[in-house]
């Protein structure tokens, strides 16, 4: 049984680890199953539940949505074949689509909805679902569009930012100068990050630039002060940027070996060998129980897979488990969702909010030797009320 705190489920990759059910269950008649969903169906369960991708969209986003079906049936096949019936549904990545497949979806008897990716998607999306009192765990990363029934399941800037500044305040940070683009992402990146430092009393200084070698280096050189008088350096913004920003501001004087270097959780994407980011720390996922599933992903599917697979395979599993937990009538109330002790899986431990956020544990990582290397482990339970 899975039932008091976080113990144990019965995965050999950890399963979902759940609170307390939900004893206060209203009587609610099982849903109606339409015959023959529109979509890819994979299981036969009695509770129907609906995953919302972009399987048709051009470019990188496809690969995301291929992973995100594939760590769901994966799911499917170690937890939900005989508790619930996921039904695929391609959005193409358009608004105008999603909320056509939600409201598909609520049709055919759907009583959760997974998906869909984007802000714009979800958004439509809700406008069919909630009417039909359909919950959502929605894989978007920005919190504009979250809200009690519409929980984003995936990791936020907030959380991140949170934590990160947190680690280096409690290390000694005082002053630290950031670097973001002069994008949405960056506007919303630096109003996290003057909040978290406000919170913090440090010194925050805000250096934007343009995505472009000129663009980076003259912002580089224009706050060669700034950064020489600040104890720390953050860059949240991964892939090949760290470096850049970095080699930049050492060629315009800055004494970057001197200064503690922070980054953000997408930091997975930046190439830790490179000699300029050696002892920079950033926040990230709790991978303990995810290096398991991606060697059973790669074998199955024939490559490693990132977070959005663990996302879906996570979602997918709690999905089933609630069905196991509360029975097929009402499995996804409000209270079964917004369990204050919440659940382990794949990428460690989470909590879903009222506020339609998840709460994650976040390890916090230090790059050395070329690698990623534990310096703090993430919370592995949340103490529930």
């Amino acid at each position: 049984m899975c039932f008091a705190g976080l113990v144990a489920c019965s995965s050999t990759d950890g399963g979902i680890r759940t609170g307390l059910p939900d004893n206060n269950l209203p009587e609610v008649a099982e849903k109606v199953l339409s015959p023959n969903p529109k979509g890819e169906v994979i299981g036969n369960g009695k509770v129907r539940v609906a995953l919302l991708v972009p399987t048709s969209i051009p470019g990188g986003a496809a690969a995301v949505a291929k992973e995100l079906r594939n760590g769901a049936a994966m799911a499917m096949a170690d937890f939900g074949q005989n508790r619930i019936q996921l039904v695929i549904k391609d959005t193409a990545g358009q608004a105008a689509v999603a909320q056509t497949k939600a409201g598909e979806a609520a049709t055919e008897g759907a009583s959760l909805i997974l998906g869909p990716l984007f802000a714009a998607n979800v958004s439509a999306a809700s406008g069919a679902a909630q009417p039909a009192a359909i919950p959502m765990l929605a894989f978007s990363t920005d919190t504009s569009v979250a809200r009690r029934g519409v929980y984003l399941f995936s990791y936020t800037p907030q959380a991140d930012t949170k934590r990160i500044i947190g680690y280096a305040t409690s290390n000694g940070s005082q002053s630290i100068t950031a670097f973001v683009p002069r994008n949405a992402e960056g506007a919303l990146r630096e109003r996290i990050f003057r909040e978290e430092a406000g919170r913090a009393g440090i010194t925050a200084n805000i250096v934007q630039y343009d995505r472009t070698p000129q663009g980076i280096q003259a912002a580089a050189a224009g706050a060669t002060q700034t950064a020489n008088l600040s104890d720390t350096i953050y860059i949240p913004e991964g892939g090949p940027i760290p470096p850049v920003i970095l080699g930049a501001l050492k060629n315009s004087g800055v004494d970057v070996a001197s200064k503690k270097i922070l980054g953000s959780g997408t930091w997975e994407s930046v190439k830790t060998s490179d000699p300029l980011v050696q002892n920079a720390t950033y926040p990230g996922r709790d991978i303990s129980a995810f290096n398991g599933f991606a060697t059973r992903y790669q074998s199955q599917f024939g490559a490693r897979p990132g977070v959005q697979a663990a996302l879906a395979y996570d979602a997918v599993t709690l999905a089933s488990e609630l069905v196991r937990v509360n029975g097929t009538a009402n499995p996804y109330s409000r209270n079964s969702l917004e369990s204050n002790r919440g659940y382990k899986g794949i990428n460690g431990a989470f909590r879903i909010r009222g506020d339609g956020t998840t709460d994650r544990g976040l390890a916090i990582y230090k790059i050395q030797s070329g690698r990623g290397t534990l310096v703090e482990g993430a919370v592995s339970s949340f103490s529930g009320s």
